[in-house]
Parts: C-alpha cells; sequence; structure tokens
C-alpha cells in the first residue's frame, strides 16, 4: 500500500493515525537526531507537528539558495548543499525511502473514476504524461478518463535546457502540459476549449479536452490568492474538482514523481479526500527515467521534500481544528 493511501470511507482520526505512524518511523526519528533535532514521542500530534515545522527550517534548502535570475524563483532542480556529512546523506536516503518518497510507483487497483497527471517542471509533464498512458495500455479498463492539471506560471530559464527537448515553444507550464500530451499521445483531436486568460496569469485558467480510448482533458487553474502568488497543487485539485463537477466517492490515482509521493498525497486528503470522501491513491514514474536528465534525487531534494510533508500535516491540522471549532 502507498504512502497515505485514502478510501473515502476513512475519518480525520485515520488519517492522523497513518501520521503518527509517519512522523514515528525510526528512520525519520535518526535523521533527526543526526540534525541536532528532538523528537517528543509524549506529546500530542499537535505538539509534534509544531515542533517538526520549526525544526524543518534546517532542512529548507530552497530558502537558502539564491533565487533564479530569470523568475524570482527558488527551484528545486537548482538545490544542493555541501554541508551535508556522509553519515547525514546515508541517513537521508533511508528514511526518504521508508518514507514512501522512493518506491512507490505501482497502482494498487485496478479501475479508477480520474488519472490525475500533475504538472510540474522541466521534464516532470512529459515523463507524469507519458507513465500514465504507459499504466492506462498495460491494464485494460484502469481508468475512465485522463485529466492533466497544471497552471499558468512561465516557463523559467534555469528549466529551458530539459523543456526544449519536447516543449521548446512553451512559455507557461499549460503549454509544456500540451507539449507533453502531443508527444506521448500524438494528435489527438480537441473536442472542447474553454478559456478565461487575464492580465494577470494568476488569474487565468484554460481547459481542453480531447480523446483516445477515453477522454483526455487538461486544466490549468487559476490561484486561490491571484494578487499574491501562483496556482499551487492545492488550487489545481479545487479547479479540477469544481470544473468538472467531480461529485463526491469518486476512485481517483495522481500520477507524480516518486519524491512528491507524500506531499501531494496529503495535499490530495485535504483538498479531495476528507471533505468530498474521495479514494485517492498517488504513484510516481520510475526513478529510472530520471538518470542523466533530471536531478532531484539527491539527499538535500528529499529532506526538502519531507519537510514539505511536515507543512502539509500542519495545514491538515490547523484547518481541522478551525473546523472542529465552528461545529
Amino acid at each position: 500500500m502507498n504512502t497515505f493511501q485514502f478510501k473515502k470511507e476513512m475519518s480525520h482520526n485515520d488519517v492522523f493515525d497513518k501520521i503518527k505512524d509517519w512522523i514515528s518511523t525510526p528512520e525519520l526519528q535518526e535523521l533527526i537526531f543526526s540534525f541536532g533535532g528532538d523528537f517528543r514521542s509524549d506529546g500530542t500530534l499537535v505538539e509534534q507537528i509544531n515542533e517538526l515545522l520549526v525544526f524543518s527550517d534546517v532542512w529548507d534548502f530552497r530558502n537558502k539558495q539564491k533565487k533564479d535570475s530569470h523568475n524570482a524563483e527558488k527551484a528545486r532542480w537548482t538545490i544542493e548543499d555541501n554541508q551535508l556529512n556522509e553519515k547525514q546523506r546515508h541517513l537521508t536516503l533511508n528514511a526518504a525511502k521508508k518514507l514512501g518518497l522512493i518506491g512507490c510507483s505501482v497502482p494498487s487497483q485496478k479501475k479508477y473514476d480520474y488519472v490525475l497527471v500533475l504538472g510540474g517542471a522541466r521534464m516532470s509533464c512529459l515523463f507524469r504524461m507519458q507513465y500514465a498512458k504507459e499504466i492506462c495500455d498495460q491494464n485494460d479498463d484502469l481508468a475512465n478518463s485522463i485529466v492533466g492539471l497544471a497552471g499558468m506560471r512561465e516557463v523559467m530559464e534555469s528549466e529551458r535546457s530539459a523543456t526544449d527537448t519536447y516543449a521548446p515553444d512553451a512559455k507557461t507550464e499549460f503549454d509544456l502540459m500540451k507539449s507533453a500530451l502531443k508527444k506521448v499521445f500524438g494528435s489527438l483531436k480537441i473536442t472542447d476549449r474553454q478559456e478565461s486568460i487575464s492580465k494577470n496569469s494568476n488569474e487565468s485558467w484554460s481547459l481542453q479536452g480531447y480523446f483516445y480510448d477515453i477522454p483526455v482533458i487538461l486544466l490549468a487553474a487559476p490561484s486561490g490568492e491571484p494578487e499574491k502568488r501562483r496556482a499551487n497543487t492545492a488550487d489545481t485539485f479545487t479547479f479540477f474538482r469544481e470544473r468538472l463537477n467531480v461529485g463526491m466517492g469518486r476512485n481517483i490515482l495522481l500520477v507524480t514523481s516518486q519524491i512528491y509521493v507524500p506531499y501531494q498525497q496529503l495535499e490530495a486528503i485535504r483538498i479531495l479526500g476528507l471533505p468530498y470522501g474521495h479514494s485517492l491513491e498517488t504513484i510516481g514514474f520510475p526513478n529510472e527515467w530520471l538518470v542523466g536528465i533530471q536531478e532531484l534525487q539527491n539527499p538535500e531534494n528529499y529532506l526538502q521534500e519531507i519537510r514539505s510533508v511536515i507543512q502539509s500535516v500542519g495545514r491538515l491540522l490547523d484547518e481541522t481544528d478551525k473546523r472542529r471549532g465552528k461545529l
């Protein structure tokens, strides 16, 4: 079973139990100790997460690095840190495997209502779309439809060396997804096209529908806070649910990169699972596809994403507390 796999009948407490098991993993605790941290096994989940949130700043390599000169973004693929010792590097990779950032690549179910292909930078759109098609081709009647989720962020100069291999004219992440679709599926007939383009690209959105053996839909989501930021993972989940009138209790498979599986699964649980009763599972394309192409498998990358999981848990706990306070 993949990390934080969520069934529609599960409750908040069921999710919290999974989180408690995750943060209590000996490999994570040993990793924390190697960085001079501590783990309170006697505290409540909220207390433990609050302490981990503060501690995990030591793993925020994106905030330490120089900003990308073109887009003022702190890009994951430019993360590097030479401060880690060999023991910390070894413990990080062990923890990444145990915590589900390595190894989640095979769907556990035989049927899904939706396969969601999550957008990203560099080769992500291509590899994720390619893997979605591959698992659908290998498993008859696996999905009722494939949906690509992206945003309208600009492609950065630092990712052009990768994106130019399949999308040389792309200006946005949505363009990357469209090029990935064409590269993987060939030229498909467009069956639907809707969009709203604003001067503020954070407000813009687009939908394009195609038909393969099953419907294929690409969505570019607007930001939930367009004056402050571009669309994030949570915004794409919300837009998917609202624009496609997804309803309740669907069975959904998400396809991403393995390093992001726990984080994006938790975000899906927070946005789609607990509020709307959708069963959710997240997998990543084979890590072997990244060799020599995209460096996102260094210890510092895994530490950054372990921190992202902790931050997602913090949001989930905060939202749950606010919701219960209104009851």
